[in-house]
Order: structure tokens, then sequence, then C-alpha cells
């Protein structure tokens, strides 16, 4: 689901192509914290709820949830204040909500000890995608889905062939327990799956800007979608 969501808002971003005016920080930290603290609090009822009944699977989806997550927000809130010498709040949200993306294809396979390691990964691979990768290639993500969603859900899914667990769940067994087929596996699947989403969202993405056009005008690009499409204005709390 991230592999596609990301590659999607990718393909997206390339076709779209720049704002007129890009102002890629937040403007409400306040809310910025508080979303990503609803986030995390729902993803609870995402991973663990997969078990579809309150027993050890899913207390372990739980657990590893929690733990991948928070593991990351201080992952990648370090590596940015190693990498730009500040560390940022809106760098610990990114992280966790990394984290959630990353663990959420092993949270009911994997134990504490491959979550944790999870975690850690989601909050440094993902962060040069967006502040190294990103800005190279030049591509306007203005939500960075590619980067922590795309990316993360990239990295959970490969890391899931690695630590899945059978004393966790007796269905996944991956490398380090030895099956090393159910890494390729994985692969495999991130592979189709970005392939699949890149093709068909290009395919719509081409239909649509043929037929109805996928941008707006730059004036009201400038004044702002809230304004020029809704008759609303967004206020700074």
């Amino acid at each position: 689901m991230h592999i596609n969501a990301g590659i999607a808002a990718l393909v997206g971003a390339l076709v779209l192509g720049k704002r007129k005016e890009a102002s890629l920080k937040p403007s409400n930290l306040t809310l910025v914290i508080t979303g990503a603290g609803l986030l995390w609090f729902g993803w609870f009822g995402f991973n663990a709820g997969s078990a579809v009944a309150a027993n050890g699977l899913a207390g372990a989806a739980f657990i590893n949830t929690n733990t991948a997550a928070a593991m990351a927000a201080i992952s990648w809130m370090f590596t940015e204040w190693i990498h730009t010498k500040k560390p940022t709040i809106l760098g610990l949200a990114s992280g966790a909500v990394a984290g959630l993306v990353a663990i959420t294809p092993a949270a009911g396979f994997v134990n504490i000890k491959g979550a944790i390691i999870i975690g850690i990964l989601a909050g440094i691979v993902p962060y040069f995608a967006v502040a190294t990768i990103k800005p190279k290639l030049g591509y306007d993500d203005s939500l960075d889905a590619f980067g922590i969603h795309g990316v993360g859900g990239t990295l959970g899914a490969i890391l899931t062939g690695i630590f899945a667990d059978p004393a966790i769940n007796e269905a996944g067994k991956g490398l380090l327990y030895g099956n090393p087929g159910q890494l390729v596996t994985q692969l495999i699947a991130v592979v189709v799956t970005m392939t699949y989403s890149g093709v068909m969202t290009l395919i719509i993405f081409m239909i649509v800007k043929g037929v109805v056009g996928i941008r707006v005008e730059a004036e009201h690009e400038i004044t702002g979608l809230d304004e020029s499409q809704h008759g609303e204005k967004a206020y700074n709390l």
C-alpha cells in the first residue's frame, strides 16, 4: 500500500511539475505534531487490528508498531541533527511516520529486536531520501509521500523478508531464520508493485491531462487553491 502510494506520488509530482511558489516547510508545527500524534494512535488499529482478534499476535503487532515508530522518530531527529546541525520537531514527526510506514508489513511477523532495527533504519534511509535525493533530482513532492511512504514502505517490505520470526507468526520465516526465499519473494513483490503503480498512475495522469488538464491557472496557484477554487481562506492559528 505504501509503496503504491509513494510511487504514485512520485509519478504525479513528475508529471505535474513544480509549483510556482513552493514553500516546503509547514506553517503550523502545533498542528503538524498533533496530526502525527493522532496518526500514531490510529495506526495501532491499523496494524494490531489486522489480527482481527484480541490475541498474542495483535499484542506483538501493537508493541512492534509503537517501538518502531519511537525508534524512527529518534533516529531521524539525530540523523538530521548530525546532517544539518539542528534537530527539529518536524523531523521527529516525520521520523515517527516513516517508522509507522516501515513497520506496517512487518508488525505481525517480527520480534521486538527486528522492530527496533527496522525503526532505526526507517529514521535514517527515508531522511536521506527527503533531505538529499529529492533536492538532487528536483521533483516537488510537498508532503514527501515518496521519501517517507515510498522509500519507507520499500524498506519495511524488504526487511520483513529478513527479520520475519516464525516464533511470532508461523506464517512468516525470514532470511535470518533459514528462509532466504522469503526475501526473494519480498523483492519481487516490491518490484511488481512499483512497476504496476508507476505505469498505471502515468496512464491515468496522461488521460486526465489530455481531457481536463491537471493544473490550475498560474494566478490561482499563487493565490492558493483554498481561496481560488473554494472561496475560503486558511489562517494560521
